[in-house]
Formats: C-alpha cells, structure tokens, sequence
C-alpha cells in the first residue's frame, strides 16, 4: 500500500547490452553504469571525463559578448584611480559575486567599494537613491554583480549623473535591456556564452579572470558556493565550478571560510555539495534575510582572523534567530492552510510576518500540500502586502501569476519561484483570480508528488564500495540529480523518533540477516506507522556513515511503500476532540453511544460509519486511512473491518468505556448473592433500590444491571414498569447458557486481545487471522 500523496516515477531504462559492456570495459557496477548511461554519458570516454573534469572545462572568459568592454573600462578606471564600486545582492550568490569582483579589482590596484541593498529599505537590484548615495560618496564607476538586468531606471539615472553602469547579472533578461555601459550576462541575446547557466558568482569569475588574465583559481571556492547555493545547473562549467571549488573548500586558507566553518562545527576536509546546501549557505543567506548582508562581504573578505571569528559568531546568531521565525511562521501558516484546502493555489496572509523568510515558508507549505503556494505579510502603516511564492513541478508560477501584473503594484520571477507586492484591497480578488486560472492547469498534472526513482538496486548488491562508485558522479545538483534508489521488500526494526524536538526518523532495515540503518528527516510520523515492522519497500539515497573509523552504509529515506497492512498503534484510555479534526480519513466508531458523543465534531473533510453487523461497510478510497475509534462487542467484528480495509491504514485507537475486561465476568457465588437478596426485598423499585443492590454488593452499577439481564433471560425475575419482582419457582437454567452472558464474554474476549494485549501479541493475532 503506497502513500495515497505520492507517486514513484522509474526512470527509463537504458540499453542492457551497452551496460553490459561499459561495466566490463570499467570495471563498474552496473548500477553506476547505469546512472551514467541515463545522464548521457554512453561510451568510457564520456563517463571518464565526467567523472574527473579538467580545469580546462573553464571557458574563454572573451567569449562574452561586451566582455572586452567592460574590461577595458575597468582597467581605465583603476589606470585613473576612479573609485569603483562593486553593486551587489544579499543571497549567498550575490555576496561571493560581490566578494570575487571585489576582490579581483583590489588585485589589479584598484580604489574599489562594494554596496549590499537592504532587502527592506533599497529591495533587489539596482535603486535610485542607493545609487545616488554611491554616487554622492565619489564613485565614478558602478558594477553590479547577480543583478542589474532588470534595473533600467537606477541605470539610466546614474548614466545621467556621468557614471558608467556595467552590469554583469545571470538573471532572465527582459526584452528591452537596460541602459548600460556594457552588458556581461551568459544569455545575452547578441551572444550567449558557452555555458549559459552560469551563476551570479560563475559571472564574476568570468569577468574576475577576463581582468586578472588567468583563471583565478583562489575564487574558485566563493564560485562553487554561490554556483550550488543558487541550484543552477551542474554541467559544463558549473560542473567544473563545483568540483574545483570544492576541493579549493577542502583546503581553503580564507579566514572567513575557516571561522564560519569552525563555528558551525564543520570540518574542512567533509565539505561537500550537501553540506554547502544545508549547513553553509543557510547562515549565509540568513543574514541578509533579515538585514544588512554587507557583514557577510567582510566577512569573505577580510584578512583579520578575530574579526572573522566575531563575524561568523554573529552570522550564526543570525541564523538561530532565521529558524525561529521560519519555525513560528511555517506553524502559522500551515493552520491557516488547513483552512483552506480547497483553494487549488494557497494564497495565505497574515499580518506581521517576517518579509524575509516568506519565501522559506513557502517552500515547506508547498511541499506539505503538493500546492503551488503565495505566503504574503500585511503591511497595515503602509496599507499593501508583499510576499513570496513557490511552486510544483509542471505548474509555471510566472506564467500564471503574470497574467495579473498589471494590478500588482511589483512582481518578479520564473517557473518555480516569484516575488510580488499588491494594494491589500486587492487580496481577495487576486486570490480567487490565481485559483480560477491555477485550476485549469493543476487539473492536467498528477495530484500526488512524484518522485523520479533512478533505479531499483538489490539488496545484496549494497555496499561502500556502490556508494563510492556512485560517489564518482558528485558534486550532485541540477541537471545531475544525486540518484534516488529504489529497495523492495525490507523490514523496518527498532524503528524511532530522534532529533532535538522528535522530528526525525530513525529504523534499522533488515533482510536476509543483512542490516542498514536508514533515516527520514522530518518524518517523525512514520514511527506509529512502521513500528509494526510491516515488509516494505522504500525509496532513498544512499551514503556512507562514518564513526570512529568504522565505515557502513546509510539510506536517507523519503517515502515506503507497504506490501502489507499498516496498523498504527494509538491505543489510548481516553478521546480527545482534537483527534476528529483530522481531514481526509474514515471514522469507525463500534458503538453508538461513543459515535453519538463525537459524530458532530468530525472533520467535513473525512467520513464516518457506525458499525452494524448486518449492514455494508462503506468504501473507503485505497490509501485513506481508517480510524477505529472504540471496541467491538465481538472480536468477529473487528475481524471482518480488518479483512475489508487491508488496504488502508489502520489507526487503533480502540476506546473501551465499559471497560469489560478489567470488571470481569462476576462469580458465581456472587450471581447467588445478588439473587438471595432479592429474594429478601421481594419486589424491587429498580430506581430507588439499585444504589443498595451496588452498596451491598460491592460492584458497579453497569455490573449490577448486567447479572439483573442475565435474571431476566433465565426467567428468575421480572420487570415491569420499573419494578423488579422474583419469579416463584423458576426452572433450573445455567447462567453460561444465556444470550446475554456469551456476550459479556464476546465483549471481555475483544477487550482482552484489541485492548489490553501488547502491540506484539496483537499483531500476532492479526496476522494470525
């Protein structure tokens, strides 16, 4: 049973003979063959030469168009002792752009400045008042780094002031370019250069090496960080960007690189493409996410290691105060979104959210819902709203929101991602206008995530040796994706939750006494589901975990796939209302009295059956998970909903309020007793008499009323109109034998294995039938 939300995709399969033959010929696996052979890479040269890129793979830098341009006016204004500065952005990209080309003019003599806009106060790229200040402060000549394409006025306004802009951006370009002394972009529309994915910090490498008249490999490291950081695609030079620049990371002597690195507990010699993504260019990106990026710049480039201790110290505390935000507003916004499931594009706002890190939001909302997503901040003083958006694969958010541009006081972007602001007045018209238009074509695209599975891989075949064969293919990123494997039918063992706050997890995967230890990031909800250790199979990538010398394979696991039902342990004493809330699963409710209690706070969104033995059990779409609320008078029943929803997930919450089992059946001796005492009062007023009959009994009134029934079937007693009377000389009859006793037995015996047996046992029994 596959997660009803998502969708494996197996990539196509390459000719078996030509893998074959390349595996023999290299002496690889054919899985790593495999992975090389569906990235194009068809014959040993191909592959070799991926595998280890030259330093060659890095381009004539003269090959831009402009490029001799723009060069031969910065080389003037060094010659002339202009003071240059460096026009930068506040992302990871755009402050190693800045830092490089800072740099790069310092090295040839230059009296050069850069400049870092505030997102807040100047936003992305160039701004007229930024440039004037700039201007006003003795600047003579502007270089924008990872921006300026779209800066048409600020340009204009500055060219106006005598100052030359040169602009050397890898943004889209607009049909109309701006006004610039010269133009350096791989896309330009008079010459692309050789590779044109380039990254901001990739575009001023290139102008850095047209200037210093060699390859300048010492920025090397700055380019791979702002190449990964800005998920541009790693072939041609990107790949050979990132691959030398990581190295460069490996060995790097920069002060600020050592102390950021030394402060977050990252060892030089580990870097990698991964912990670029996830542990570097966060705390990087956090800075200017919440203010001023420029500290970042000196950071990069200062030749002070104390100050580059005290930068990084502050870069992390930066990055603490991001996460929290992010974590307080993410909480926010996905109870706003629950609220609004039914929107085909989430376009969720709320006043005060931080402007900085909506974009982040937006990425996890996305992902959370498989929704395009707008996160938009109320700004009440200034009476407009701004956010970000991000979106789904085959959904182009630009196309869709563009439509609508005119209305919108600012909007930027491409496919995946944008940015915009509106007048608030307009929220709610936009809002339904995004979703009519967003409808038309989500409904053409798959409604579950899809995952793009690279290959099967056998269970046997796994090993480090596999890992670092595939290894061989890093620095993995666009257009290189790090290869996701499929593994069939592994059973998952002392599964886990882990993390600071349980919102990993952890399991050991087992087959033919052969382990691996597997984890899933932000998946702490897989240990109900998976602690009833069903066979699975599982898709994930695969590593090497390193400890104390000791050397094992690791999977990184996105999403399972059970072959057999999923219980999920929820047995609790009690109900609370908060369970019902749950959306787009069935409730199952044995009694009524319990069904009567909670039917009413059930989620729209999900169903519910109140069980009869006699009556047709609902369908229940495959993958919907049922909830089984309370206990069955019969296990019987519980047996026909087990055999019936075997495709769903089934969450065991099993609320006993009559608690059967722990009462007992009553003694003998204590039928005898009730029954001598009724004989003493002779005719019973059930109303008045019943608190003496538990009094003198000692037993509950539930279990009282019981052993009464029980009279009444076996024709001891009568009752008519609230009055209990003895029935003179009855016919013998056994307890054991009446409708009614069975049942308290049927009703101990399903308590007993449903309720109170250990999860083991249960699922014991489970399988059992």
């Amino acid at each position: 049973m596959q997660n009803s939300k998502t969708f494996w995709k197996l990539d196509k399969q390459a000719d078996e003979s030509l893998i074959e033959k390349l595996a023999l010929e290299l002496n690889k696996s054919k899985t790593f063959i495999r992975l090389c052979v569906t990235r194009g890479l068809n014959t040993k040269e191909a592959i070799l030469d991926f595998v280890e890129p030259n330093i060659d793979w890095i381009d004539d830098p003269f090959l831009f168009f402009d490029m001799e341009k723009a060069v031969d006016r910065i080389k003037k204004a060094v010659s002339n002792n202009e003071k240059i500065t460096i026009y930068g952005d506040y992302d990871a990209d755009g402050v190693t752009s800045t830092a490089i080309l800072y740099e790069a003019v310092e090295l040839l003599g230059g009296q050069v400045d850069y400049f870092i806009p505030n997102r807040f106060k100047e936003g992305y790229g160039p701004n007229v008042d930024a440039f004037d200040q700039i201007i006003d402060s003795g600047t003579q000549l502007i270089v924008t780094v990872d921006n300026g394409i779209s800066g048409h006025k600020a340009i204009s306004h500055a060219q106006a002031r005598d100052v030359d802009v040169i602009v050397t951006d890898h943004h889209e370009c607009p049909e109309e370019l701006p006004n610039a002394f010269a133009i350096i972009h791989p896309r330009h529309p008079k010459q692309h250069y050789s590779t044109p994915d380039l990254s901001g910090a990739g575009v001023s490498m290139k102008v850095a090496h047209a200037l210093l008249g060699e390859c300048p490999t010492d920025f090397l490291e700055l380019a791979a960080i702002g190449t990964i950081a800005d998920l541009v695609s790693l072939k041609k030079e990107n790949r050979a960007i990132a691959y030398f620049g990581l190295k460069a990371l490996k060995q790097t002597q920069r002060l600020g690189l050592l102390a950021l690195m030394q402060v977050s507990d990252i060892k030089p010699e580990t870097v990698d493409e991964e912990l670029i993504g996830f542990k570097l260019a966060p705390p990087i990106n956090a800075v200017g996410r919440l203010g001023d990026a420029s500290l970042v710049v000196d950071l990069l480039t200062t030749f002070d290691e104390e100050k580059a201790f005290k930068l990084s110290k502050e870069i992390l505390l930066k990055n603490d105060e991001r996460k929290e935000i992010v974590e307080k507003i993410t909480q926010e916004a996905l109870d706003l979104a629950k609220t609004k499931q039914s929107q085909s594009f989430l376009v969720l706002a709320k006043k005060n959210w931080h402007e900085g890190v909506l974009g982040i939001v937006a990425s996890k909302i996305s992902e959370k819902f498989h929704k395009p997503v707008l996160v938009l901040t109320i700004n009440e003083s200034e009476d407009k709203i701004k956010g970000s958006g991000r979106s789904i694969e085959g959904f182009n958010l630009y196309e869709c929101v563009n439509e609508f541009r005119d209305n919108l006081q600012s909007f930027g972007g491409h496919e995946m991602a944008c940015g915009l602001s509106l007048d608030r007045d307009y929220l709610g018209e936009f809002t339904d206008a995004v979703n009519r238009k967003a409808e038309k074509s989500l409904s053409k695209l798959p409604s579950e995530k899809v995952f793009k599975v690279d290959a099967k891989i056998e269970w046997d075949e796994i090993d480090t040796q596999l890992v670092e064969e595939i290894d061989l293919l890093r620095p993995f990123g666009q257009e290189n994706i790090k290869p996701l494997f499929k593994i069939e039918s592994v059973l998952p063992e002392n599964s886990k939750k882990i993390g600071a706050n349980q919102t990993h997890f952890k399991a050991t995967l087992t087959r033919d006494n052969k382990q691996m230890d597997m984890i899933a990031f932000n998946s702490a909800d897989w240990s109900d589901i998976l602690k009833s250790s069903p066979e699975i199979d599982i898709i994930g990538y695969i590593s090497i975990n390193e400890w104390n010398g000791f050397r094992k394979v690791q999977l990184q696991a996105l999403d399972y796939n059970s072959n057999e039902p999923l219980i999920i342990d929820q047995r609790k004493s009690t109900i609370k209302e908060e369970m019902f809330k749950t959306s787009n699963v069935h409730f199952l409710f044995f009694q009524s009295t319990v069904a009567k209690r909670w039917i009413q706070t059930v989620d729209k969104q999900s169903t519910y059956q109140i069980f009869e033995a006699k009556a047709d059990l609902m369908e229940i779409p495959t993958g919907v998970p049922v909830i089984v609320v309370d206990t069955p008078e019969d296990i019987k029943d519980f047996r026909r909903i087990y055999q019936t929803y075997q495709s769903q997930p089934l969450y065991l919450y099993f609320h006993s309020p009559n608690d059967y089992y722990m009462k007992g059946m009553p003694k003998k001796h204590q039928f005898q007793k009730l029954y001598k005492w009724l004989i003493t009062k002779k005719e019973i007023v059930l109303a008045q008499d019943t608190k003496q009959m538990v009094k003198s009994m000692h037993l509950d009134k539930d279990t009282i009323k019981f052993m009464l029934m029980v009279f009444l079937e076996n024709e001891f007693v009568t009752i008519e109109d609230g009055k209990l009377s003895i029935v003179s000389h009855p016919t013998k009859k056994n307890l054991e034998d009446t409708i009614t006793y069975k049942k308290r037995l049927d009703q101990i015996e399903a308590e007993e294995i449903l309720v109170y047996s250990s999860f083991k046992e249960l699922l014991a029994y489970l399988k059992n039938q």
